[in-house]
């Protein structure tokens, strides 16, 4: 029992790897990137900072794209988060409290001056920095420290009209999801096999079961046990699905031989002439015709005849006739 449960959990976790790698290969596409965007930011300040601890990702491809209306000139930076935070420190600012992916904000606003204390392209700790008119935009790898994102602007003008489009890329992230697919995939038939594996285990085990039967002389059959098998000749094995052995047959029974019975006397018989015995009826095919008529009497002697159980007649008396009982008498021409 805990084996199969082990089977359709293997079954049920390979599922569920298979559609998280097919998630991760939707959202990705095949470039491994996911893009969001624009997102407009409401502000007329001069700069838009993420706190420290807010981008706490590491080796993950990032794309920023800052966009401002009527060129005016703007700067995307990542720096340290130490060095943001003092370049900016005391500048009025949007500063950026929560950031859930793919894009949720938290912001709040930092009261300060309303200029920078120098210009954001003349500084060199920039891990990676863009400038330009209407735009501008990095592509980088987060580094394993904390960082902060800024967006600032450039000489007297302010951010008014933000809008902001990110890209996350996963390196491999396309292969990775399809990976995990094929793990998952693996895992389901890995499942399947354990729990039918078990299946066809279980009926192995299974005590074989004998029937036996015995056929009597008309073709019925008879279930007997095996003591009294034991006794009989096997005939024929036959293997059914609900039961391994049948065997069938037996010697044909003995008939008993039947009790002896008093032989029945014959009752003696006389031939009265002219008439046929019962002896003579069975032999002829067709018994004689009746006469129309009876027979003229004659005074020819009359003959008695006996017939004994064998059917040989005998001649009697007149006087032995008294012995006997008179079956059929007919005067005989």
């Amino acid at each position: 029992m805990r084996a199969t449960w082990v089977g359709w959990a293997l079954s049920v976790l390979g599922v569920l790897a298979a559609i998280a790698g097919v998630a991760v290969m939707v959202v990705l596409g095949p470039d491994s990137r996911l893009t969001t965007g624009p997102h407009a930011i409401e502000t007329d300040d001069i700069a838009v900072v993420t706190a420290p601890e807010v981008i706490r990702w590491a080796d993950v491809q990032i794309d920023v794209l800052a966009e401002v209306p009527v060129r005016k000139p703007i700067f995307v930076g990542l720096g340290n988060a130490v060095d943001v935070q003092d370049f900016v420190g005391k500048a009025q600012r949007l500063e950026v409290t929560e950031f859930k992916r793919p894009w949720e904000l938290g912001t709040r606003d930092v009261e300060g001056t309303a200029n920078l204390p120098g210009a954001p392209t003349a500084l060199d700790w920039w891990i990676d920095s863009s400038a330009g008119l209407g735009g501008a935009s990095i592509s980088t790898r987060l580094p394993d420290q904390t960082v902060s994102l800024a967006i600032l602007s450039v000489g007297s003008s302010n951010l008014s009209g933000l809008e902001v489009t990110v890209a996350y890329g996963v390196k491999g992230g396309f292969a990775k999801g399809l990976a995990l697919l094929l793990l998952g995939l693996g895992l389901v038939w890995l499942g399947l096999l354990v729990v039918r594996g078990l299946r066809a285990g279980d009926g192995d085990d299974l005590e074989e079961e004998v029937v036996y039967v015995y056929i009597d002389e008309d073709g019925v059959e008879h279930e007997i046990s095996a003591e009294e098998a034991a006794r009989l000749d096997v005939v024929e094995e036959v293997e059914l699905e609900d039961a391994d052995a049948l065997v069938v047959g037996g010697p044909t029974p003995v008939q008993a031989e039947p009790e002896p019975t008093e032989p029945v006397p014959t009752v003696p018989q006389f031939r009265v002439p002219g008439v046929l015995t019962a002896a003579e009826i069975a032999a002829e095919p067709d018994p004689l015709p009746v006469p129309d008529t009876e027979p003229a009497a004659t005074d020819e002697a009359v003959v008695y005849v006996y017939v004994d159980e064998d059917g040989v007649e005998h001649e009697v008396s007149a006087d032995e006739l008294a012995e006997f009982e008179i079956v059929d008498e007919e005067d005989k021409p």
